[in-house]
């Protein structure tokens, strides 16, 4: 069926910057250009391209004699988007949006001008009478009317008239804009058959913090409104959470989670992307709900990593063919992803989510040799060489080692010797020697136990300790969230004493696992878990259990130094607990300082719609980045007094955590020596967290 969208199209100026300027400064623009914009407009255009047969309805200027509106009719008309429609205005220009794109982030801010008269009523059913009496070619064929919800009371006034003229008509709404009540919002809702629900207006006009919440109180009739009559599904999509979505004719919610980025280069109408998609995928009539909201939050997560509304072509024919499966061709693979929501429950990614769209593989892997499977489930052992360093002359040439006869090349930086040394025999072919690691690691799990796999930002970690060994030496360190415990493995053969901890025993396992088969120091896996505030107890009982803390452990904990961590930004939630974590360790062990290395990972986040990266942006929200100079006053090695992160708390006199700020040094990656094969990508980071910014007391 045909598409007809009514809503903006705008011609967007935008600035390219290396990153938002502060307020009152100057910033140089590093591109700038100008491309058609507009909500409706780019949803058609890549509802279109998807295969929708597509016409824009608002008003516009003549395109004969503004070259702004011919710039926009020929955009659209290029995408194959009809603009027939149109109510050409006399008076006014067409609407400008002014928009800031940062290329740091990849995110914009929108400053936006509407310079020409609403679409009114009036005109609107003038439009639609000509079209189903003159231009539509099938009198008979059902057509799908999206409507952006801007201006509520004029659009509810629109969709009362589609539904008496056009009863066999499908409509689509948009609730996005605070400023309208909830009163008037609700009876648009009734009156559509699709809701796009924005999570901020949920927030903001009637205090719903869940998409459960909001899905609980449709079903109960909290705000005593009639949905059944044409309401086939609420969709709302929840930042960081992904899609959630309400079948009204099963009576049963489900969850799609986002999905991953490489790379943010544009989040400029990622949201439009995501509603054409949908549209593209609905008004065919016949395809899974399911299936074309999970296409559609792929097509706005690749939209973002890309300028423009022109959909690539490889992943376009393969949407395509997605969108062409009806419900009977969906088959077994479309059952399998619904039957796991017909609980009357939302399904988030948890350890009972056991949906193979649930299970997170590490890609590193595919970049190790895989030598056989272990006894473990789903473990296999691989071999991760140690690659020689590479090192330069003065004039940062590399030196390519030759031999020489009685000659021996002095090595620019001294690795220490590994302490207590396992004697491992290195002929047997599951044990590691001094320049390869034999591992065992899952390779495939769930969310929740995804330290049992192997990840790139071990990797850097490693790297670094070798690159910066001396500091290690003869030191007493401790790891957070030790997964299969490479790192720890490295740590030890560079230290005196690592302390490899996590709170899953299954990790732990493996640590023990791989302690055993390699060459190592002293390693000693213990359980630590980051909601427990005391984070280590020492066992009473002197038969404690294989990872339990013993008396000896606080002794030599005493002299902790170091703690490393990899990793462990990856949702919002556990970062927190991770940085409780490591206040509580930095405060009571006032010289330890940490390493941590994370790959940061940016999401679709479909709220308004935007990116997101998990835990990288938490991370980032609790940085002092107060002058060193004039705000700080250190109390210990690793606690400092600012005078700014102090004078901004409420909780100025106590020791309260609400005070989660940490004094951190970014480490330029390029700059440590690559010593595994894998794949380093621009997104791999480490910091040296220095100090934990401490109140008055």
């Amino acid at each position: 069926m045909e598409v007809i969208a009514v809503g903006t199209a705008a011609i967007d100026v935008v600035h390219e910057v290396a990153a938002y300027p502060a307020e009152d400064t100057k910033a140089r623009s590093l591109a700038t250009y100008k491309c058609r914009g507009g909500n409706a407009a780019s949803a058609l255009v890549v509802c279109s391209q998807l295969g929708g047969r597509c016409r824009w309805l608002s008003t516009s200027t003549d395109p004969e004699k503004d070259s702004d509106a011919a710039f926009i009719h020929a955009d659209l008309a290029a995408f194959n988007v009809d603009c027939s429609l149109a109510v050409i205005e006399k008076e006014g220009s067409m609407p400008v949006s002014y928009i800031l794109a940062s290329r740091e982030t990849g995110s914009r801010t929108i400053v936006h001008s509407r310079t020409i008269a609403e679409l009114t009523c009036e005109a609107f059913a003038a439009q639609i009478e000509r079209y189903l009496k003159e231009i539509r070619e099938d009198v008979d064929a059902p057509v799908w009317f999206h409507f952006e919800g801007r201006n509520m009371e004029t659009v509810r006034n629109m969709m009362l008239h589609i539904r008496e003229n056009a009863p066999q008509a499908k409509i689509s709404v948009e609730i996005e804009f605070p400023r309208y009540p909830w009163t008037l919002a609700k009876t648009l809702a009734s009156l559509a058959d699709y809701v796009f629900m924005s999570k901020d207006y949920l927030r903001d006009n009637i205090h719903i913090l869940s998409a459960k919440d909001f899905f609980d109180g449709i079903q109960a009739q909290r705000w005593d409104e009639d949905w059944s009559e044409w309401v086939k599904a609420f969709i709302c999509p929840w930042g960081a959470e992904g899609v959630h979505y309400l079948d009204m004719t099963t009576s049963t919610t489900h969850h799609i989670p986002t999905a991953q980025l490489d790379q943010v280069v544009e989040s400029n109408g990622a949201g439009d992307s995501f509603i054409g998609a949908t549209l593209a995928g609905l008004s065919r009539g016949d395809v899974p709900l399911h299936l074309v909201l999970k296409t559609a939050c792929e097509v706005a997560t690749v939209k973002c990593s890309q300028h423009g509304f022109k959909l690539p072509v490889d992943k376009l024919l393969r949407w395509k063919q997605d969108l062409h499966l009806s419900k009977a061709k969906a088959g077994i693979s479309y059952s399998k992803d619904i039957n796991q929501g017909c609980n009357n429950q939302i399904i988030f990614v948890t350890a009972s989510s056991i949906s193979p769209s649930h299970v997170v593989s590490s890609e590193v892997e595919q970049e190790l040799e895989r030598v056989q499977h272990a006894t473990l489930p789903d473990t296999d052992v691989f071999i991760v060489p140690l690659l020689p360093a590479i090192l330069e002359d003065n004039d940062g040439d590399i030196i390519v080692p030759r031999r020489q006869a009685n000659k021996r090349r002095k090595s620019t930086r001294s690795e220490p010797a590994p302490a207590r040394m396992s004697g491992v025999p290195r002929e047997h072919a599951n044990r590691g020697t001094d320049t390869t690691f034999v591992l065992q690691a899952r390779s495939r799990t769930t969310w929740d136990t995804a330290g049992t796999q192997l990840w790139r930002a071990a990797f850097l970690l490693a790297e670094y300790m070798y690159s910066t060994s001396e500091t290690l030496f003869g030191q007493t360190v401790l790891e957070l969230g030790c997964g299969i415990g490479f790192a720890s493995i490295v740590a030890s053969r560079l230290s005196r004493c690592v302390y490899a901890t996590d709170s899953d025993k299954d990790a732990l396992v493996l640590t023990r696992r791989n302690v055993e088969h390699n060459l190592h120091g002293d390693v000693r896996p213990r359980l630590l878990d980051w909601d427990d505030k005391s984070l280590i107890s020492i066992a009473k009982d002197a038969s404690a259990a294989q990872f339990d803390w013993i008396s000896t452990d606080q002794a030599e904990l005493e002299n902790l130094t170091i703690i490393i961590a990899s990793d462990v930004f990856y949702d919002d939630i556990l970062t927190l607990k991770f940085l409780r974590a490591l206040r509580r360790l930095m405060l009571k062990y006032n010289r330890a300082k940490a390493y941590v290395t994370t790959e940061r990972r940016s999401v679709f986040s479909a709220a308004a719609m935007q990116v997101v990266s998990l835990g990288y942006d938490t991370f980032q929200e609790n940085i002092c980045l107060h002058d060193p100079s004039t705000c700080h006053t250190y109390v210990t090695d690793n606690q400092v007094r600012c005078r700014t992160c102090i004078a901004g708390s409420s909780n100025q006199a106590g020791n309260d955590e609400d005070m989660l700020r940490f004094v951190v040094q970014e480490v330029q990656t390029s700059e440590i020596p690559q010593r595994f094969k894998y794949d380093r990508l621009s997104t791999l980071m480490l910091w040296n967290i220095d100090a934990v910014v401490v109140p008055i007391r």
